[in-house]
C-alpha cells in the first residue's frame, strides 16, 4: 500500500513538472540553452493622456525575442508570458508591438518598441537583467471637428474626407464625431489632406480641400473646419473667401500634439501646437489654382457639372482601384459579407435623364455576362430585356432612375459573381446626366 502511495506522489510530481516546464524549468534546460527571468521584464507604452490610452491594453502587446540573426526565436502575448523562458545561448533584443498598422482605420493605434540594449543568454544560467521595453505610437492619429458657431447652416450631409500615406482614406461626418482615425505613416508621403463637402445654408458646397505637410508619426492632428458667414449674407448665397469678402467662410486649422511625450493626464490640451495655415490644394479639374502657398487668392471652389457620384463603401474611392477585401464588412456561414454601395445625386430640375454603365473586365467578359442575362453595356433608364437581371443584382431601373434626384445602389451581390470567375480587375464606368450636364466616373475593383 505504501509503495502505491509513493508511486502516486512521484507520478503527480512528474505531471506537475511537465505542465510547468516553461515557467519553472531551472534545471531542465539543454546544454545549449539558458533562461530569462521574465518577471524582470517590463513592457509599456508612452501616451500623452487619458483619451488615447483608453482601449489599449498592454497585456495585448506581442513580445518577440529576436536573436543576432534577426530571427524571432520565441513570441508571446505579454499577458500570457511565462515567468521563465528558455532560449538558445546568444544575444537577444526584445521587440514589442500592438496593432496591425492599417492604411486607414478607426480606433486602430499602432505601437512598437524594443529594448535599448541587448541581453545575453548563457548556457545553464538565468538572466534577469533586461531593459524595459517602451513602445511609441507609430502611426498618425486624426480627429475632425465641423463647427458652424451655432448658426445652424451646416447640413447633416456635411463630411470631411481625410487622406494620408499612399492609400489611407477615411470619411468623417456626424456619426464619427467621437472617433479617431489612424493612418499609416509613410516616409515619402507626408502630406495630410482634408476635403470638406456638404450642404451649407441650403446650397451644396463641394471639394474644399486643405493640406498639411511634414506629417510625423506619433502625432495627433485635430482638424477644425469652422463655417461662418457675415450678418449681411443673403440666405443661400455662398462665396468662399477671406474676411474682406461677403459669403460663407470656411476656415481650416489643425491642432498638433506629439502623443509620444508624456504630459499630465488632466491636461486639457491647451499647449497643443496650433497650425492655422493649412494650404489650399489645387483641384485636378482647375489647372493653375492660384498663386503659390502663402500668398495670393485662394482658388475658387470648383464647379461640378452634372450629377454627383457619392461612394458609400468604406475603403472604396471613385476612379481608384480597390481590392475586393477592403469591401468585407462581416462573415457568415457562406463566407465574407461585402458592401459595395454608391449614390447618385442630381440637383437639376427634372432629375436624372441618363444613367449608363460600361463594364470593362479581365474576366467578366461579354460572354460571361450573357450567361447571366446581362451585357457589358447597360442602360438603367432603358434596360430592355436586362431589367429583371439588373434589379436582381441591386440596380434600380426605369422610373426608379429617370427623373430622380437621388438613386441609391447596393450592388454587393455583384461581388460573388466576380469571385466565381477568378482574379481580375473590373472597371464599372458610369455616365450620368441631368439638366446641369454629364458626370463620369469609374468603380474599379480587383479580386
Amino acid at each position: 500500500m505504501s509503495n502505491n502511495i509513493i508511486s502516486t506522489i512521484v507520478a503527480g510530481a512528474v505531471i506537475m513538472c511537465l505542465s510547468g516546464c516553461e515557467k519553472e524549468s531551472f534545471f531542465n534546460t539543454d546544454d545549449g540553452e539558458g533562461q530569462l527571468n521574465c518577471r524582470s521584464l517590463s513592457v509599456d507604452y508612452i501616451n500623452s493622456g487619458r483619451e488615447t490610452r483608453a482601449g489599449v491594453n498592454v497585456g495585448d502587446f506581442t513580445v518577440d525575442f529576436i536573436n543576432e540573426s534577426n530571427t524571432v526565436v520565441k513570441s508571446f502575448l505579454y499577458s500570457e508570458m511565462p515567468e521563465v523562458v528558455s532560449l538558445p545561448v546568444g544575444e537577444y533584443t526584445i521587440h514589442a508591438e500592438y496593432g496591425d498598422n492599417p492604411d486607414a482605420e478607426w480606433d486602430a493605434p499602432y505601437y512598437i518598441g524594443e529594448s535599448k540594449n541587448k541581453f545575453t543568454i548563457q548556457a545553464g544560467k538565468i538572466t534577469d537583467n533586461v531593459d524595459p521595453v517602451e513602445c511609441e505610437l507609430s502611426n498618425i492619429r486624426v480627429r475632425v471637428n465641423i463647427d458652424d458657431l451655432g448658426l445652424g447652416i451646416v447640413g447633416n450631409d456635411a463630411k470631411v474626407v481625410v487622406r494620408a500615406g499612399d492609400s489611407g482614406s477615411l470619411t468623417f461626418d456626424k456619426t464619427t464625431a467621437d472617433k479617431s482615425g489612424y493612418f499609416k505613416y509613410v516616409t515619402d508621403s507626408r502630406t495630410l489632406t482634408a476635403t470638406f463637402s456638404g450642404t451649407v445654408d441650403g446650397v451644396y458646397v463641394d471639394a474644399i480641400t486643405r493640406a498639411y505637410d511634414d506629417v510625423a508619426k506619433g502625432n495627433s492632428y485635430v482638424i477644425n473646419f469652422t463655417i461662418s458667414r457675415p450678418d449681411e449674407l443673403e440666405p443661400g448665397d455662398i462665396q468662399i473667401g477671406d474676411d474682406d469678402n461677403d459669403g460663407i467662410h470656411v476656415d481650416a486649422s489643425v491642432n498638433v500634439k506629439d502623443e509620444n511625450i508624456v504630459i499630465d493626464p488632466d491636461d486639457s490640451g491647451q499647449d497643443d501646437e496650433l497650425v492655422d495655415d493649412m494650404r489650399p490644394v489645387e483641384d485636378p479639374s482647375t489647372p493653375g489654382g492660384g498663386d503659390e502657398p502663402g500668398g495670393g487668392d485662394e482658388p475658387e471652389t470648383p464647379v461640378v457639372k452634372g450629377p454627383k457620384i457619392e461612394i458609400k463603401s468604406e475603403g472604396l474611392e471613385l476612379n481608384k482601384q480597390c481590392n475586393v477585401d477592403k469591401l468585407i464588412v462581416g462573415q457568415n456561414d457562406e463566407g465574407p459579407i461585402y458592401y459595395l454601395a454608391f449614390n447618385v445625386v442630381s440637383e437639376a430640375e427634372g432629375g436624372l435623364t441618363e444613367f449608363k454603365i460600361v463594364i470593362d473586365s479581365t474576366t467578366l467578359t461579354p460572354e460571361e455576362l450573357e450567361n447571366v442575362e446581362l451585357s457589358d453595356e447597360l442602360d438603367l433608364i432603358n434596360p430592355g430585356d436586362l431589367k429583371e437581371a439588373l434589379e436582381g443584382l441591386g440596380f434600380p431601373t426605369e422610373e426608379n432612375v429617370a427623373g430622380k434626384s437621388l438613386c441609391e445602389f447596393d450592388i454587393s451581390q455583384f461581388i460573388p459573381l466576380l469571385n466565381m470567375l477568378g482574379s481580375g480587375v473590373h472597371s464599372f464606368n458610369l455616365t450620368v446626366t441631368d439638366a446641369n450636364g454629364t458626370t463620369t466616373g469609374a468603380i474599379i475593383i480587383e479580386n
